[in-house]
């Protein structure tokens, strides 16, 4: 039975009106209980996890105000159990609760650390008070004030009420959240515990408005629950017994914070409280002793009347019945109407009143979240454009800087494909914003070697958003890539965060708050705002760009996103690939991977530098092609696909050109580019002294180099092991685990960190390669290494050199940088390199190698300069070093090659005239002090003018090689008499009375028209090899060389009429001008055939190979016929390149070019390069099988032009084609941009066509041709869709127009083919051709349909070896942008 629902328990209304404030807090605090709980969660997440060992005495130091009480010396009775220590983890956890603490003053000894791990609350009872609260073990056990305390403290809590709840914020006491606070104290420490009316209405009014707030309460299903309970007890709707239940709660949680200083009650509240208790329990215990007594009385007097009453009630049953039953009726009726009526019209009001005010509250929270928007819009476009989008050109100089836009070019990225075994496979090229936004794919890595360009790229994507969002003047550039600048519109925000900026922060929102918020906005904005952007996170699509990743120093692989909602979030991180190596990022944390390899346009870069370095008065494009001339001449041109290090070149160069150009030193460059990464690292300067000794020269001016000397010692060591490492595949790449055997962590760290190093993920964690960022960096650290580990020389790399065919060769940059750092070991390492250079095929290279060293040990004036060659070429354009170095060498010499140029070479012997050419008289040496050649000898060897060079060939007797081919030359009497070795002689130039008997080792001689011979001097018939004789000399006797292998005369050179040794294997033969019309017995002579008897046919010996008619006449029909017919019968391949005058009935003399290549199997392949008149007639009756036929004359007709003899030459060759009855297979290859109209002889099985371009009517040609054949033949066709026009521009000359054609226009024909009964279609399929992909490699043309398609059919007549060309591929690459593949089987 429940009692009357009155809550006037005591006579003064203003006692009954504190009980019920003391209630309504109760209801209050119950009300936010889940409330609470929900938001500390949420901060328990964002703050961490403890380690879960640590007590909160050990994270304090002794001392510590507020919580340290030493009441007797070193004694605390805080740290009495536990001594302070230091934990990491625990001290983040720490930090992080004081950050969200409003008065950054948590309450320390309310709460257990240990705790942190798992539970909330824990974390919680740091925004109690500080008093009162240690024991309490949740919030259901805790207070009125306990609650708004922490929702007060904990500044996460702004981020769930309307911001009015904080405007003005704490701890103003107009703070509406203090006004709440301030009730609480109110009734608990009012001294006569009494509530007027009007401030209870207060209470309840401010009380009702917390629990209802739109943003999160008004959702939550336990303040809805005390809302309505508050309801009530405003309206004294409250049971008398749950009025009791909810005075003793209050008692309780009184009782329990009984310590808390803010909690003192005065004896009075008490008392009152204990006496309404007492009331409430008398009143409850004298309404049942009442109630008993009356249920007594009523009963007997009920039973005393029931007799009497029987009979009345007999009597006036039926009428009171009737009578109750009817006004019961109606007055039901009544009520129920009227009660239905009020109720709906209270309920209609009050929902209305609450949806108003409700909408109101929404509207004007949409309002400011719009507005704060926009302004956040607005500060991060000026934050970015003032700050962001300006790049530093120089490591070195940060204060150097420029806008994005003036210096980017475009990159060249990558998409890649990680396989399941995690293998990185690149993929095509992308070119478009939307190549990396699409897809609803999230997380996407930019991957790049150090300075390669990725911070530009993230800058150049915030630059163009910015300009998308608040547009400035239109740049007048056009964006050739990644100018799809709309595809950024649907980022409404963007993120810019520096990870390098971020070094003890894991959160990404507390990045954006210290890099982003608190630079943008006043001090007393930063809450409100960090508050707006947490809304946004939740409500609009935004871009997170975190650039860096590899220089985020933090332990965790990746920067915290927890509690961010991710539906709307696209991440884009930049990094380096030993970053992204990391095993805990895994492969399924990245959705897209690109891969940048630098800037795709170097000059246009360039030129942009430039423009920001020089001024007006400059022409820049003449300053980009000095510095490329600057960048070859230095072997640094494969820097410059690196914008980091080709800015650092190109800085370094504007500061001084003039020195750059005429031969600065590279180890000056390269100490350069060590400072810019060295200060990546670490920005700590220093110089050398007299107590830190200076290690070369190039570091006397550095800033950042010695305090990381301990480091570059280290990696220059490791750098120097893998370059000579015996397994020369490790040399470059190498694995993380081989790194680690060579390489000090801390060492390998810095190598990483400024990018010396650069690390790259692998299938396996064990997989990982390293490499340097720079071939040329691992190299100058190598060659730092032997500099001060000269001992190697002769140990480590003298041991490499002789296990590796040509690796002296592979370190000709290592070199060069030790000629600068150490001339002394260069000389030695020099000799190892030129006594290995001496029987190789790469002379020049090496030569080049020793000129580049010379000049850079001259630049770092490094004497004594006494490096080793043998081979030298002279071609003028470095004579001047060239000479110094041959003046060192003259009796090491083994070969001299000096080729064209204006200057005048005298070439003498001492024993010849002394005339000297006009000039200032010899060039100088440098210092040395190796005495081995003397200076006056070296004087002697070489002189040079401005109007000529003189070489004194007397003391060269080691040379074996001897190649003059001048402009201008004069070789004095007797000059070439001393050298005794010489084994091979080439002559081009002006020389009379050559005497060739000196030689006893002669093997090769080479002499042109301007020699004359002494007749019989050519009497070398045991060691020479090789002839070629372009001069007059009668008597050349074949019979008595014993040894001849190749033969090259002209019709000046008489040969005796005498046979070829028997064991003589002559291979190689070349005849030029010859007429073999009227001379006939010339071919004969060679093997000493009787003239008569070649008549009618034309032998070849049995041993040639190769055999070249330039310049000669023959006669097609017979001559050739001949000898293309006897060509076929020899068992191996055997070469014939023709440069003829041909003689035809029809056309006189024409000149025709092609090469004839015959082989087993009466196989015959013909290469036209020229006109192709009368070469048709040399196929008829040929006995040949199999025929390859390519008609490659484009270069001759471009060239010609137009004339009455291009018209008829493909058709006759065509025609031909009938003569060969015993042909089989056939394959045509045409680059003529033509159609050739086949006619194919009966005997053909197997047709191949392949034509570089071709129209729909060619092709229809073709077939009809093709469909036309009475034989059973199976084709195969390949053609561009491609028509080409030519026109006449002036006189001969012409130029094309490519037209493209459909392939759709080429369908019809294959339809009209599948009409036809005895043609099957095996396959129609076209090919689009990939942009921006090499014509060699697999990608280059793709699969776009297949008309027909034979799943069975297999091509086994097509010629994979020339389709697979570069030459084929590449001309049908360069026209089309389709081909179609036909496959026909006709029957």
């Amino acid at each position: 039975m429940t009692m009357a629902a009155t809550t006037n328990i005591f006579k003064d209304k203003e006692t009954n009106n504190w009980f019920k404030a003391c209630i309504a807090l109760n209801v209050t605090k119950e009300g936010l209980t889940n409330f609470v709980e929900i938001t500390m969660k949420k901060v328990h997440a964002a703050i961490g996890s403890s380690c879960r060992q640590c007590t909160i005495e050990q994270l304090f130091p002794c001392s510590t105000q507020g919580l340290c009480n030493k009441r007797k010396r070193n004694s605390c009775s805080f740290h009495k159990s536990y001594l302070p220590q230091q934990c990491h983890i625990c001290e983040q956890v720490k930090l992080g609760i004081i950050s969200y603490h409003r008065f950054k003053g948590p309450s320390w000894k309310n709460t257990n650390a240990q705790g942190w791990k798992s539970n909330w609350w824990d974390i919680a009872k740091c925004y109690l008070p500080p008093q009162g609260y240690a024991d309490m073990s949740s919030v259901q056990e805790s207070d009125f004030n306990a609650v708004i305390n922490i929702i007060l403290n904990c500044t996460d809590f702004k981020n769930y009420l309307s911001p009015s709840w904080l405007s003005p914020p704490p701890p103003d006491p107009q703070c509406p959240l203090e006004k709440v606070r301030q009730i609480g104290r109110d009734v608990r420490h009012s001294a006569n515990c009494k509530t007027t009316d009007a401030e209870l209405q207060d209470y309840f009014q401010i009380l009702t408005m917390l629990l209802a707030d739109p943003v999160c309460l008004a959702h939550d299903t336990s303040a809805n629950i005390a809302l309505s309970r508050l309801t009530d007890l405003q309206n004294d709707r409250l049971p008398l017994t749950e009025f009791g239940n909810l005075i003793q709660e209050f008692k309780q949680a009184i009782e329990r914070v009984k310590d808390a200083a803010e909690e003192e009650f005065s004896e009075k509240a008490k008392h009152k409280l204990e006496k309404g208790l007492n009331k409430i329990k008398e009143a409850l215990k004298d309404s049942e002793q009442v109630i008993g007594k009356k249920m007594d009385e009523n009963i007997q007097t009920l039973y005393d009347r029931t007799e009497y009453c029987k009979q009345q009630i007999g009597d006036q049953t039926s009428k009171a019945e009737h009578t109750i039953q009817t006004k019961t009726c109606v007055s039901i009726t009544q009520i129920d109407t009227l009660t239905k009526s009020s109720v709906q019209l209270i309920e209609d009001r009050t929902r209305d009143s609450m949806e108003r005010m409700q909408q109101k509250i929404v509207d004007k929270a949409e309002e400011d979240y719009e507005r704060g928007l926009e302004d956040l819009l607005r500060r991060l476009v000026d934050h970015y454009r003032d700050s962001v989008i300006c790049v530093p050109l120089y490591t070195l100089h940060p204060s150097l800087d420029t806008r994005i836009q003036d210096i980017y070019a475009d990159p060249k990225i990558h998409k890649m494909k990680i396989e399941k075994d995690g293998k990185h496979v690149k993929q095509e090229q992308i070119h478009k914003y939307s190549d990396c936004f699409s897809g609803g794919l999230k997380r996407i890595y930019l991957q790049g070697e150090p300075g390669s360009g990725k911070s530009y790229f993230a800058t150049k994507l915030v630059h163009d958003w910015c300009n998308v969002h608040a547009p400035i003047v239109k740049s007048t550039k056009e964006q050739k890539m990644f100018g799809d600048v709309d595809t950024l519109q649907k980022f409404r925000v963007l993120f810019f965060i520096s990870l390098r900026d971020s070094r003890k922060q894991t959160h990404v929102t507390h990045m954006i708050k210290t890099q982003l918020i608190y630079k943008m906005y006043p001090e007393d904005e930063w809450e409100s705002a960090y508050k707006l952007v947490l809304k946004v996170l939740k409500n609009v699509m935004y871009l997170i760009i975190q650039d860096g990743l590899d220089e985020w120093p933090c332990k965790e692989s990746l920067p915290s996103m927890d509690g961010i909602p991710k539906d709307q979030c696209i991440v884009l991180t930049t990094s380096r690939p030993w970053k992204l190596a990391d095993e805990r990022i895994r492969n399924s944390q990245i959705d897209i991977l690109l891969d940048l390899e630098g800037i795709s346009n170097r000059k246009e870069f360039n030129e942009n530098i430039l423009r920001c370095l020089l001024d007006e008065s400059n022409d820049i494009k003449e300053s980009v092609a000095l510095f490329e001339e600057f960048l070859y001449s230095h072997n640094l041109w494969s820097l410059s696909s690196s914008p980091m290090l080709n800015t650092i070149v190109l800085c370094t160069w504007v500061d001084d050109r003039a020195e750059r150009l005429t031969g600065s030193s590279l180890c000056e460059l390269y100490t350069t580019m060590l400072e810019n990464l060295c200060k990546k690292a670490n920005s700590q300067t220093g110089n050398f002294d007299r107590y830190h000794p200076l290690p070369v020269n190039c570091f006397s001016l550095t800033m950042y180099v010695k305090p990381n000397m301990e480091h570059i010692d280290a990696i220059a060591k490791a750098a120097f092991s893998f370059l000579f490492s015996k397994e020369k595949e490790s040399s470059l790449v190498f694995s993380d685990i081989d790194l680690r055997a060579h390489l000090p962590e801390a060492a390998k760290q810095f190598a990483l960190d400024s990018g010396l190093l650069s690390e790259r993920k692998g299938k396996k964690r064990t997989d990982q390669t390293v490499s340097f960022v720079h071939k040329t960096i691992q190299e100058f650290l190598t060659a730092f290494h032997i500099h001060g580990n000269a001992d190697v020389i002769d140990g480590v790399i003298s041991g490499y050199l002789k296990c590796h065919d040509n690796s002296y060769l592979d370190i000709s940059q290592m070199f060069i940088f030790l000629c600068g750092f150490n001339i002394s070991a260069a000389n030695k390492l020099s000799a190892l390199m030129n006594d290995l250079d001496i029987n190789s095929d790469y002379h020049r290279d090496f030569q080049n190698c020793i000129l580049s060293g010379y000049r850079e040990a001259v630049a770092n004036k490094n004497t004594p300069i006494h490096l080793h060659l043998s081979h030298f070429d002279f071609n003028y354009r470095r004579e001047k070093d060239l000479i110094q170095i041959w003046a060192l060498n003259t009796s090491r010499a083994r070969s001299l090659r000096v080729f064209s140029n204006d200057k005048l070479l005298t070439i003498r012997s001492q024993d010849a005239s002394s005339s000297r050419c006009q000039g200032p008289g010899p060039v100088a040496l440098p210092a040395r002090k190796d005495h081995e050649v003397s200076t006056r000898d070296d004087e002697e060897q070489f002189r040079s003018s401005e109007s000529g060079i003189e070489i004194d060939l007397s003391s060269c007797h080691n040379l074996e090689l001897l190649l003059l081919r001048p402009s201008r030359y004069t070789l004095q009497p007797h000059a070439l008499v001393g050298l005794k070795k010489l084994t091979h002689l080439e002559i081009d130039c002006e020389f009379e009375a050559l005497d060739l008997s000196h030689y006893e080792h002669i093997q090769s001689i080479k002499l042109n028209h301007k020699v004359t011979l002494l007749p019989l001097s050519l009497n070398n018939y045991k060691t020479l090899q090789r002839i070629e004789i372009l001069t007059t000399y009668d008597g050349l006797d074949l019979s008595l060389f014993e040894n001849l292998n190749s033969l090259t005369i002209n019709n000046n050179v008489k040969v005796l009429p005498k046979p070829l040794l028997v064991h003589n294997k002559l291979t190689h033969i070349e005849l030029h001008g010859f007429d073999f019309n009227s001379v006939v017995h010339t071919w004969c002579l060679l093997n000493g055939a009787d003239p008569v008897t070649c008549a009618d046919y034309t032998p070849v010996l049995h041993s040639i190979e190769y055999i070249g008619l330039t310049n000669s006449e023959v006669n097609a029909s017979t001559w050739l016929r001949s000898l293309f017919s006897t060509m076929l019968t020899l068992d191996h391949k055997v070469t014939c390149n023709l440069m003829l005058k041909v003689s035809v009935a029809e056309y006189s003399v024409i000149r025709s070019g092609a090469t004839i290549i015959t082989d087993v199997n009466n196989t015959c392949t013909i290469t036209v390069h020229r006109d192709i008149t009368g070469l048709g007639e040399t196929l008829h009756g040929l006995n040949v099988k199999h025929l390859r036929l390519h008609c490659n004359y484009e270069f001759s007709r471009l060239r010609t032009g137009l004339n009455e003899h291009n018209g008829p030459h493909v058709p006759l060759l065509s025609r031909s084609l009938t003569y060969l009855s015993q042909l089989e297979t056939l394959a045509v290859y045409s680059d003529s941009h033509e159609y050739i109209d086949l006619q194919l002889p009966p005997s053909l099985k197997y047709l191949t066509v392949h034509y570089d371009v071709l129209s729909p009517s060619g092709l229809r040609q073709l077939m009809n041709t093709l469909s036309g054949c009475t034989q059973s033949l199976e084709c195969r066709l390949e053609f561009a869709c491609v028509k080409i026009e030519y026109y006449r521009v002036i006189e001969d000359d012409r130029l094309m127009k490519i037209n493209n054609i459909p392939p759709e226009e080429y369908i019809p024909i294959q339809q009209e083919l599948d009409a036809l009964e005895h043609v099957e279609v095996k396959q129609f399929r076209i090919y689009d051709r990939t942009p921006d992909t090499d014509c060699e490699s697999s990608a280059a043309w793709s699969v776009r349909d297949s008309v027909a398609d034979d799943g069975d059919y297999v091509n086994n007549i097509i010629d994979d070896e020339f389709i697979k060309s570069t030459m084929y591929l590449r001309s049908m690459f360069n026209y089309g942008i389709n081909r179609i593949s036909i496959g026909l089987q006709i029957n």
